[in-house]
């Protein structure tokens, strides 16, 4: 993965992370973001602006579209959420799947029960072990 694709990882985990502090609930967030029309647009693509853009800038384009499918929690689990926007991001780079598609084939559960795991293997190797898991196809040379 390059520079640009690991900052493109990097907005994504940020935007997951204010959404959590903002009170939505990791996993129906995830989903609606994933699912979204904003995130094929702005993030399914060679480049968008918003791939470089603050959290609460991509968050007044994708609150309107989501809202209403997305639940609130009183529990703001920001590591969570972070990490695993950071992974389906991680996952788009180095697989030939859709964010939509991803939201499909690899379960919320599969991604956020690898938090503990990637501190010790490293997150290169739990993609890998996300993709075999769940039947991806994926690009070695970019995990």
């Amino acid at each position: 993965m390059d520079r640009i694709e690991q900052k493109i990882c990097n907005t994504q985990k940020n935007i997951f992370s204010f959404a959590a502090k903002k009170g939505y609930s990791v996993k129906s967030f995830c989903e609606a973001f994933l699912n979204s029309d904003f995130c094929a647009e702005a993030f399914d693509t060679e480049y968008s602006r918003y791939q470089f853009e603050t959290p609460m800038e991509c968050m007044d384009f994708l609150i309107p579209e989501i809202e209403g499918k997305v639940e609130k929690s009183d529990y703001a689990d920001v590591e969570t959420a972070g990490y695993v926007g950071l992974m389906y991001r991680y996952l788009y780079f180095a697989t030939p799947y859709t964010s939509r598609e991803l939201a499909e084939r690899v379960p919320f559960d599969v991604v956020a029960s690898t938090l503990d795991v990637s501190a010790v293997k490293g997150e290169h190797l739990v993609i890998e072990d996300i993709c075999t898991e769940c039947g991806l196809e994926y690009f070695p040379d970019k995990v």
